[in-house]
């Protein structure tokens, strides 16, 4: 187990290397910038509407999920509203170089590695204790899900960029 971690670190600092060489240095234009600007926005107001309505019925509101697990679904949801919209909105990338099969593979790649730390509180069943989903093993489900909503909207705007050229 400690082996695998050690050569998973390797090999995200390998990744982490090769795919932030000098060359290929990231260049938006002002709409790109724009776009970039109101994904923030949307996503600092998520947290911000999300984090009210959970202080406010978190005691009236019984979920199956900690409070402290939570507050992280409620970053990772602000996250996947800032990727989705500057996904769809053509401002992910720079405007020299837009690749989103390498963003893709990212994804994947960590997709699984969260669904390897889930395989021991699955098989354990301590993923949930007293029908309540804990924090440090459902912190791997709840990234591996979000994760996987990130992967999907690279696929369906690749989807829809493919269909906008056919049309062409």
């Amino acid at each position: 187990m400690e082996y695998i971690m050690i050569g998973l670190f390797f090999v995200g600092v390998f990744g982490v290397l090769a795919f932030n060489s000098k060359k290929s240095k990231e260049e938006y234009d002002e709409r790109q910038l724009a776009v970039r600007g109101r994904g923030y926005t949307y996503a600092y107001f998520t947290v911000m509407i999300l984090s009210i309505l959970h202080v406010f019925t978190k005691d009236t509101l019984s979920l199956p999920v900690s409070n402290d697990l939570i507050s992280v679904i409620i970053l990772f949801i602000s996250g996947i509203v800032l990727n989705t919209y500057i996904i769809f909105n053509d401002a992910c990338g720079s405007y020299k170089n837009n690749n989103y099969i390498k963003q893709f593979i990212t994804y994947i790649i960590i997709f699984l590695l969260n669904a390897y730390y889930l395989i021991r509180p699955v098989s354990d069943h301590t993923l949930f204790k007293d029908g309540v989903l804990q924090f440090r093993e459902g912190i791997n489900l709840i990234a591996a899900v979000a994760i996987i909503i990130l992967a999907l909207n690279l696929v369906i705007k690749l989807i829809i960029d493919m269909c906008k050229k056919d049309e062409e």
